[in-house]
């Protein structure tokens, strides 16, 4: 907000502190992983740091800026056997294509949809990625 020009008004204040406590929340429940805590995840060295920005670049992970550093919201990953979910991919595609942002598409996985019984959030039908992949569809391609 600093380097806006103009006054910032309370709708734009509040919109920020809005997307702040989000990031925040999807801290707090998932981490959000340096690129060497994913380079290890994967299985590499940790100071292997240019391994998560290639696959960032080959779109299989995303990842959002924080703090002069790219971060990358670990529930795109499955722990247990040091991969990246293959939902993820398809998801990032869907979303380039559609003209979203990678900040958005990740703040979209974890809010709230209608395209779910009791508005889940996308995230807790990662296990189900067919239902993830039409929910997005749905929310990208919407003509409004």
């Amino acid at each position: 907000m600093a380097a806006n020009p103009t006054a910032v008004s309370p709708q734009l204040a509040r919109s920020l502190q809005a997307t702040e406590n989000m990031w925040r929340s999807i801290s707090a429940e998932y981490g959000l992983l340096t690129s060497g805590q994913v380079a290890e995840l994967l299985g590499a060295s940790p100071s292997n740091r240019t391994l998560a920005s290639r696959r960032r670049a080959a779109h299989q992970i995303a990842g959002v800026v924080r703090r002069n550093a790219v971060l990358y919201p670990a529930f795109q990953f499955d722990r247990s056997q040091g991969t990246i979910l293959p939902v993820m991919a398809q998801i990032i595609r869907l979303a380039a294509a559609t003209g979203w942002h990678e900040k958005d598409l990740l703040l979209w996985i974890c809010s709230p949809t209608t395209s779910f019984e009791g508005q889940d959030r996308p995230v807790d039908h990662f296990h189900d990625p067919d239902s993830v992949l039409a929910a997005a569809k749905a929310q990208f391609e919407a003509q409004w």
